[in-house]
Order: structure tokens, then sequence, then C-alpha cells
């Protein structure tokens, strides 16, 4: 399959996939738009997607729109030094965002990247097992001792986990930080294990889980099991759109429409936030938010970077295999 055919070309969460490549089509459609486009769920085809698209070197060979989620090869040094740096991108931000977003810096200042939607990750305690243990407030509260081996995270793969929680702990902690954090890994679980488990009594249960707040939404609260917006903000993992600067105008017209409040609005319903200050009335909780730094992605090899600290967190893991 050659995705690079397309002129809009999406990879979306799972849970959106579908609606979203209806609401798409129904937009293409509606406004008589030449496009080709093609809504693909990230989980099934972002591996072979971007090792396709390391091998590009003219930008004509991409599409106008490019959609994904996460810290992707759209950071990657090849990538930016080839074409973001180069002005090949531009941003189609038509409004402004609340002050939450504003005050993360989540908004790049150079307008080559859009957010399109952001799945922030909080902290689910479950003190049915630990009724004594106090509940984290702050992200450094997570490289105290007193939480060794009582701390689940998500991970990519058993041996990989997620880029934004390392990369949080990597830039106000160091390696030694992360060491920390590693000793204070219980388990590696999907959202969907943990909040099964919250409230459980199953010695399997962490006493924190670092879950995405679509995931948190869905957690049965009580006295002992209860879901913290970390003070200083929940860590973003971002919905990341390119637009090409030179782009059509029907293309614009798309790029537009994947930050308007109708597809906000999608996100919302699957626990994801938007920027639109329209929907923040949606959200169930909030807080503020932390984001890695526009200054830090683009000067950072941030591939190199996570393969090295999931090496310290292997490394230094207590982790007892199953």
């Amino acid at each position: 399959m050659n995705y690079f055919e397309n002129n809009v070309l999406a990879l979306m969460p799972c849970a959106i996939k579908v609606p979203m490549e209806a609401k798409i089509a129904s937009f293409i459609k509606n406004n008589d738009l030449s496009l080709k486009y093609e809504i693909l769920s990230n989980a099934v085809v972002q591996a072979g997607f971007f090792e396709d698209i390391k091998t590009i070197e003219d930008l004509d060979k991409l599409p106008d729109i490019m959609v994904a989620p996460g810290f992707s090869r759209f950071f990657f040094p090849t990538f930016i030094e080839r074409f973001t740096k180069k002005g090949a991108f531009q941003s189609s931000l038509d409004f402004v965002v609340s002050a939450a977003y504003q005050e993360s810096g989540v908004i790049d200042p150079n307008a080559y990247y859009d957010i399109v939607a952001v799945n922030p990750l909080v902290f689910l305690v479950d003190q049915t097992n630990y009724p004594d243990l106090e509940p984290p407030k702050k992200w450094a509260d997570l490289l105290s001792s007193q939480y060794e081996q009582k701390i689940a995270f998500r991970g990519h793969t058993d041996k990989e986990l997620c880029e934004g929680v390392l990369f949080e702990i990597y830039r106000n902690h160091g390696i030694e930080g992360i060491k920390k954090l590693a000793r204070n890994i219980k388990s590696r679980l999907h959202p969907a294990q943990m909040v099964a488990l919250a409230g459980s009594k199953k010695e399997q249960a962490p006493f924190i889980s670092v879950i995405p707040l679509s995931f948190a939404n869905l957690v049965k609260e009580s006295d002992t099991v209860q879901v913290i917006w970390p003070e200083d903000g929940a860590v973003m993992n971002p919905v990341v759109m390119l637009t090409k600067k030179n782009c059509s105008a029907d293309a614009k017209a798309v790029s537009k429409y994947f930050i308007s409040e109708e597809v906000g609005d999608l996100f919302s319903e699957v626990g994801f936030c938007s920027l639109r200050p329209e929907l923040e009335g949606r959200m169930p909780r909030s807080g503020k938010y932390k984001w890695v730094g526009w200054d830090f992605l683009l000067h950072t090899d941030v591939k190199k970077l996570h393969d090295e600290l999931n090496q310290v967190v292997n490394t230094h893991s207590l982790e007892k295999e199953e």
C-alpha cells in the first residue's frame, strides 16, 4: 500500500479511527473537495508508515496533510532537518487556545506543527492494599523510595515505556531520576488492565498507575480508588498534524477542519482533550498541563534518547518477571 499517494493521511488512535473516517469523508464530499485521503489505525500501520517516511527526501512525495499520535518520526532529526526547519510546513491554527494550553507552551512558536488533540497522563491511585501510603501529588513524587515497586506504566512493548513520562523525568531529574523511576516500577500494563485492577484487592494491583485520561475517565472511584490530576500538570501525549505550507486550498480546508470544534468534539467523546476553548466544559476533569517543549523536540534526537532511557529503565528496574 502506498500511503503517500494521498493528499490527506491520518493515523488515528483506535478509539477514534472509524468515526473520524466518517467525519473526514463527509466533509470532503459535502464541500466538493478534490482530494485523496486515508484515515488509518495508528496501531496497525504506524511502524510501516514511519519506516517508509524516513526514506523520502522530496517534499512533493509527502501528503499535503499528515496526522499521527505521539512523538513520531515527525520529530526525528533527519525529518526536521530535511523538511521542518526548511519551512515546509505551516500551522493552520486560527483560534486562541485556553489559558491552560497557553501556559503549557504546547502551541508551536515556529508555527510548523499543529496539535489536533492531546491525551493527558494522570495518576490512578489505589489504596486498597496500601491504606497508609500517601498518594503522589506531582511527577517528582514518583521518584520517592516509598513507591518502590508500586507503580504501573503503559509501554509500547514489554521493554519500552512511552516517551512522555520518560522525557518529563529526564528533563527535570536527569539519568538519576530515570534510575529512581525504574526501581519503582511494579509492572507494565495496558490502561484497560489498570482500570480493571483498581480496587480489586489483587496482589498485582499497583498503588499508582500512570494512566491516559481517556481511560481514567472509566475508573469507578471510591474511598480507596481515586484519579489525581498532577498539581504540576498532566503530561501531554499529542496528536500532531503537519500541513504543507504550499498545499492546495482544498487541503488547507481539511487541515482547518482537523482543528475545528466539530472534530474536537469527536475527540472529547473518547476522552481526549481538544484545544478548542469552546469544548473545555466537556471534560470531566481538568487542570494544568505539562508539555515536553518545542526547543527540546527540535534540538534532541528523540528516538536515540528514548532508546537510551529505556535501556536505563530496563537495567535498573526491580520489576519481577511474571
